[in-house]
């Protein structure tokens, strides 16, 4: 019962991070998954604790294509930013 709690408020967590976009959280959450496998592959899992970990593989899944999404953003906005300081120069030196 305590491994099922543990992965139910973990993906509870980690739900509450991505509604958030607060990345950072997520890194942190990550971070103790990694941590808690190996314990978690040690243990004999009941059957409930066996869907909260496929529960919360399938929200991975979702987290990790949510984080690809927001990646391709931030680099959108990049490469926007830098066509817009080329364009401000080429003003400026029209100008001069």
């Amino acid at each position: 019962m305590k491994i099922e709690l543990q992965l139910k408020r973990l993906h509870d967590s980690f739900e509450q991070a991505l509604a958030a976009q607060d990345w950072d959280a997520l890194a942190q959450l990550d971070g103790k998954l990694q941590r808690a496998i190996p314990t978690i592959r040690q243990q004999r899992l009941t059957v409930a604790e066996k869907q909260q970990l496929q529960r919360l593989n399938g929200f991975y899944s979702t987290m990790i294509a949510e984080g690809e999404r927001e990646k391709a953003r931030t680099q959108q906005q990049i490469q926007q930013q830098a066509c817009n300081q080329e364009g401000m120069h080429a003003y400026l030196q029209h100008q001069e």
